[in-house]
């Protein structure tokens, strides 16, 4: 009995020890899993991974709370093979897993450059969860990921700033050097580590020109405890400082680090904070603020009412502070992070997004505020890691980049466009030349892709910066008025290029209408038209004398014809109200010396043997094809006596003597042709059976000489 109370008190003792372990290591559990929550929620994803890592090694079964808390630390801290181990698991272990864990193990996938393996993933994801429109997304937009590997880049990069003990990115120019964000320094400040990343908090770090050292800037007082990036307006009257304010989360007794912008005047040299932006909140973060030529601010934010993420937003500058921001809406923003505008002289918005299809990462778009889907920037600017910062100076074709390719450290890219670019002005004028001014004007890329739309100001003016050598078209287009034009045209060297766009009517025709000088329709006149003093066509005029030029963009023209004055016109700067436009022009004759009387080319009755008289008129025809680079035929006719067959064989034989007396004065024979019509285009009523007198037949014995070409 004694050896039983002994043994029950023996095992109520172990029991007491294994409850008080079990206890205790619940307690530590639990411990550990509050700090790391708590660690997390302070964005101390560096220290917290470790924490998780454990929790999840520890637990006998998959915990889905915990391993997806595991994988966020890691993708936060870019331990991105890690963090899609675990999101494999999660997502084929864990009754659990939902949607939005299929989007990470997606992006993961891109990160580590296994893209091969998007496909399985997407539709393992669609099949567990068919509606979810994320991954639908993904699967509609999988193609244009798959071809964003294959976009070639329009600029190079090299490096430009790295670091051993920390990450620079979000580079600029500034006067005598460059401005750039840095983690590699400690400014002085106590417990400068940031918990995201393990590094010191952000300064702004000048790289003079020429000098070797770079050092923290001085321009704008340090703040605690991120600075960067900044940004300046044209002409650096502002900056545009990205920086922390600190808020404390009372329900999970956290703090909390979000950003904030702030902009800063220079007065004499002297930098301080303004109350020009108010759109600050702690509840939310505003940052990587930039401004265009008009002093318009874009930033990025994760404020309520977006469309998921961080969006991008733009402020209106009214002349002495920023109204209220205004979601840039689904042209640029999307269900992922928008952040790091750029807006370059052109007018063109540079962002890195992780909601359009790209490489993986951020990746840098380029947008005209119009189109629906931004450009991917394509490699090298693009890779599977963060590509972000970019920006560029349109005309030196000259930039920046930041990307952590390489071993996921941010590092600074110079970039440089592969052409050269200059600004090409545009004029809009209406019918009676006068400017049109906040009129649109469309212009597109030789290929008929939309590039860019610009507004005239009230000189009816605007400008575009083009690749130099690179064609362009320029439409304009009232829908009310029906007023239209669109002009092609090469992008040239020449700094004093501009286009002209004449607004005339939508169905405008424009009618070219020769006279002769003897007041008749012009047939068989040669008209050259030219293009920016490229021939565009040759035309022969028909009996009508009339030739239709609507279609042809010409702006000049020659005019050459037998008997009469060469004429040149110029019709660049012609502009016509009405819906047929009619160019009119009684060409002059010759001077008697070289006027070529056709009527004195006469034979004998029954012959075609030349007359002197006759060789005198045909060499005037050989000095006038010496001097014009043309082809003509050279015609007889007969009157309508005689036999039909007869009279056609007659007037070839005279046409003959003609043109073989040319030849033989050196004109090639391929520059003359020669044709004998007989009775078939009699001039009169004289045919056959119809009395008439001498002279009335006589008209119809003639010769003709016509340009064919």
């Amino acid at each position: 009995m004694l050896l039983l109370v002994q043994d029950i008190f023996k095992m109520r003792i172990t029991t007491f020890i294994l409850f008080a372990f079990i206890t205790t290591a619940f307690h530590a559990q639990s411990y550990k899993q509050t700090y790391a929550e708590k660690l997390s929620k302070s964005y101390n994803f560096i220290e917290s991974y470790p924490i998780w890592l454990e929790l999840a090694q520890e637990s006998t079964s998959l915990d889905t709370h915990v391993v997806r808390s595991l994988i966020t630390a890691a993708f936060e801290s870019e331990q991105y093979q890690a963090a899609l181990d675990w999101s494999v698991k999660l997502t084929a272990q864990s009754k659990d897993a939902n949607a939005k864990d299929f989007s990470t193990q997606i992006q993961l996938l891109q990160l580590t450059k296994q893209s091969s393996k998007l496909e399985t993933t997407i539709a393992e994801g669609l099949k567990r969860f068919p509606d979810n429109k994320d991954i639908q997304n993904w699967q509609q937009n999988l193609s244009l990921v798959q071809a964003s590997y294959q976009i070639p880049s329009d600029y190079t990069i090299q490096l430009f700033r790295s670091s051993e003990t920390g990450e620079v990115f979000a580079a600029s120019d500034y006067p005598e050097g460059v401005l750039y964000v840095s983690t590699q320094y400690n400014s002085g400040f106590v417990n400068r580590i940031y918990g995201k990343t393990g590094q010191y908090f952000t300064d702004i770090i000048f790289a003079k020109n020429g000098s070797k050292k770079d050092q923290i800037w001085n321009g704008i007082k340090r703040t605690n405890p991120h600075d960067g990036p900044v940004s300046f307006s044209k002409t650096n009257r502002y900056a545009y400082m990205t920086s922390n304010h600190e808020s404390i989360d009372l329900e999970n007794e956290v703090k909390i680090n979000r950003l904030k912008l702030v902009i800063y005047e220079n007065s004499l040299g002297e930098w301080s904070a303004t109350d020009l932006f108010k759109w600050n909140n702690s509840d939310y973060s505003v940052a990587h603020g930039v401004v265009d030529d008009s002093l318009h601010l874009y930033f990025s934010s994760d404020m309520p009412g977006g469309f998921g993420g961080a969006d991008l937003y733009r402020c209106t500058w009214n002349g002495s502070s920023y109204e209220a921001p205004v979601n840039l809406g689904p042209i640029v923003n999307t269900s992922g992070d928008e952040n790091f505008p750029f807006v370059s002289q052109d007018g063109f918005l540079y962002f890195s997004s992780t909601g359009w299809p790209g490489m993986g990462g951020l990746d840098v778009f380029r947008s005209d505020f119009i189109q629906k889907q931004p450009k991917n920037m394509g490699v090298p600017v693009n890779s599977n890691a963060d590509d972000f910062a970019f920006s560029v100076n349109d005309l030196s074709g000259k930039g920046y980049l930041s990307s952590n390719r390489n071993n996921w450290k941010d590092e600074v890219f110079s970039v440089q466009f592969k052409g050269q670019k200059r600004y090409v002005e545009l004029v809009l004028q209406d019918c009676l030349k006068k400017a049109l001014p906040n009129a649109s004007i469309s212009i597109y890329n030789s290929d008929g892709n939309y590039y860019k739309k610009l507004t005239t100001d009230d000189f009816g003016k605007d400008n575009f910066i083009g690749v130099i050598g690179q064609d362009y078209i320029a439409t304009y287009m009232n829908a009310q008025t029906g007023f239209k034009d669109s002009i092609r045209f090469t992008n040239q060297l020449d700094p004093y290029q501009t286009i002209v766009l004449k607004a005339t009517p939508k169905n405008q025709t424009r009618i070219l209408n020769l006279i002769s000088y003897k007041g008749e329709p012009l047939d068989g006149a040669l008209v050259k038209l030219f293009s920016d003093e490229k021939l565009v066509s040759k035309i022969v005029t028909k009996k009508e004398g009339t030739i239709d030029i609507t279609q042809l963009k010409v702006d000049s023209l020659t005019i050459t014809a037998i008997n009469h004055k060469d004429q040149y016109i110029s019709i660049k700067d012609r502009l016509s109200c009405e819906e047929k436009d009619i160019i009119q022009l009684q060409m002059k004759p010759n001077s008697s010396a070289t006027f070529i009387n056709l009527d004195l080319i006469l034979y004998d009755f029954d012959k075609w043997d030349l007359r002197p008289e006759s060789i005198k008129e045909l060499d005037k025809v050989i000095a006038y094809m010496k001097t014009n680079d043309l082809k003509l035929e050279l015609s007889s006719h007969t009157d309508s006596r005689g036999i039909d067959s007869y009279n056609e064989w007659l007037s070839q034989q005279r046409s003959n003597s003609c043109v073989n007396y040319i030849i033989s004065k050196g004109i090639s024979a391929e520059r003359i042709i020669a044709k004998g019509y007989g009775e078939y285009k009699l001039k009169n009523r004289c045919a056959n059976d119809i009395n008439c007198t001498d002279e009335e037949h006589q008209q119809n014995r003639r010769t003709e000489l016509k340009i064919i070409q």
